[in-house]
C-alpha cells in the first residue's frame, strides 16, 4: 500500500471529524443535527481504525499523534457523561496539564537552557566588568536601569516599596508575569525567533541584576526576595517558552503533514502547556506580593517556602496519576477494538 496515498485518501474524513468536534466545543453537542450525530459516531470509529492501521504500518509520530488526539477527543464526545465545568477544570489541572508537560519535557528543558545560559554568561561578564551592565539590549533599555542602579548604590532594593502595597502589587506582578509568559508562547509563531528573544533577554536581565547586586553586597537580599516565588514564576516562563518552541517545531518540521495541520496539532498541546502555567503565575504573584518583600520575615523562612514550592511542583508535574494511567489505557481501547473488527 502506498502510505502517502492512503494518508491523502483518509485526510478528508479526519477533517470532517475535526470540524464536528470543533462545533461541539464551540456550540455544544445539542447543536449537531441527527445526521451529524450519526456521522460523528461513524467518523470516530473510522478514525480509531485508522489509528490502529497507522500504528501497524509504522507511520511517523506526527500522523500517529494527530490521529491519537483526534480519537481521544472523539471518544470523549461519543461516550461522554454529564460533567460539570468544575470537574473538567479539575481534570485539566490535575491530569491533562501534568501529562502533556511530561510528554513534552524536552521542549521545556531546551527553554530552560536558552534562559539559563545567557543568565550565567551575563552574570560572569558583569562580575568581571560591572560596566557591562550598561549594555543596551533594546534601544534605550540597558541590562540594569538607572533607577535600579540608584537603589543598589544606596544599599537598598527596589522591592522594598512593594511590602506596603501587597494587594495591588500582587495583582500587578501576576499580570506582568502572565504577559511575559504569553509573549514567550505566542512568539513561537515567528518560527521560534521571538520565543528565543524573550528567553535570552530575560535571562540576561536577571543575570545582570544579580551580578550588580553582588558587586554591591546585595545579592543575598535579592536571592531571599526571589526565592519564595521564583520557583513557580521561572518554571512557568520555562514551560511557556517550551510551548512557544513547540509552535516553532510545528512550523519548521511538519513531517508528513501539511504545515498548517502540523502547526494546528502542535498548537493544541502547546496551548495546554501555557494555560496550565496561569495558576502557577497567579500563586507566584500572590507570594511575591505578600511574602517575598516582607522584611520582618527571616530569610530562612523564605528559603523554606522556596524549597516547599519546589517539592510540591516536582510532585505535581512529574508524579504520574493513577487516574491518568487508566485514562491512557481507556484511550487506547477504541483503537484496539476497531482493529479487531
Amino acid at each position: 500500500m502506498n502510505v502517502e496515498r492512503w494518508v491523502a485518501s483518509r485526510q478528508l474524513h479526519w477533517q470532517k471529524l475535526e470540524e464536528l468536534l470543533k462545533q461541539i466545543e464551540t456550540r455544544g453537542l445539542p447543536s449537531l443535527s441527527r445526521e451529524q450525530l450519526q456521522s460523528l459516531g461513524r467518523l470516530y470509529r473510522s478514525a480509531a481504525s485508522d489509528l490502529s492501521r497507522a500504528r501497524a504500518m509504522g507511520l511517523g509520530p506526527d500522523v500517529v499523534r494527530y490521529l491519537n488526539n483526534l480519537v481521544v477527543k472523539g471518544h470523549n464526545q461519543v461516550y461522554q457523561n454529564q460533567r460539570s465545568r468544575w470537574s473538567d477544570l479539575w481534570h485539566f489541572l490535575w491530569i491533562t496539564f501534568p501529562s502533556v508537560f511530561r510528554q513534552n519535557f524536552l521542549y521545556v528543558l531546551v527553554s530552560f537552557f536558552l534562559f539559563a545560559a545567557p543568565m550565567l554568561a551575563t552574570w560572569l561578564f558583569v562580575l568581571k566588568d560591572v560596566n557591562f551592565a550598561h549594555l543596551e539590549i533594546q534601544q534605550g533599555h540597558p541590562l540594569v536601569s538607572d533607577e535600579l542602579w540608584s537603589y543598589v548604590e544606596k544599599k537598598k532594593l527596589w522591592t522594598d516599596t512593594v511590602e506596603h502595597e501587597s494587594p495591588a502589587a500582587s495583582s500587578f506582578i501576576a499580570t506582568n508575569n502572565i504577559k511575559v509568559s504569553l509573549v514567550a508562547f505566542v512568539m513561537g509563531v515567528t518560527f521560534g525567533l521571538g520565543t528565543l528573544y524573550v528567553l535570552v533577554t530575560n535571562g540576561m536581565l536577571i543575570g545582570g541584576t544579580f551580578a550588580v547586586c553582588q558587586v554591591y553586597g546585595m545579592a543575598g537580599r535579592l536571592a531571599a526576595f526571589v526565592a519564595p516565588h521564583g520557583v513557580f514564576e521561572l518554571s512557568a516562563i520555562f514551560i511557556s517558552g517550551g510551548a512557544g518552541l513547540m509552535l516553532a517545531k510545528g512550523m519548521l518540521f511538519p513531517g508528513r503533514l501539511k504545515r498548517a495541520d502540523s502547526m494546528r496539532m502542535m498548537a493544541k498541546e502547546a496551548a495546554i502547556l501555557f494555560l496550565g502555567c496561569v495558576p502557577l503565575l497567579l500563586i507566584a504573584g500572590a507570594i511575591e506580593g505578600h511574602i517575598s518583600p516582607r522584611t520582618d520575615l527571616p530569610q530562612e523562612f523564605k528559603y523554606m517556602v522556596s524549597m516547599a514550592t519546589a517539592f510540591c511542583l516536582l510532585l505535581y508535574l512529574l508524579l504520574p496519576r493513577g487516574a491518568g494511567k487508566k485514562l491512557e489505557i481507556a484511550e487506547e481501547l477504541p483503537a484496539q477494538k476497531s482493529h479487531g473488527t
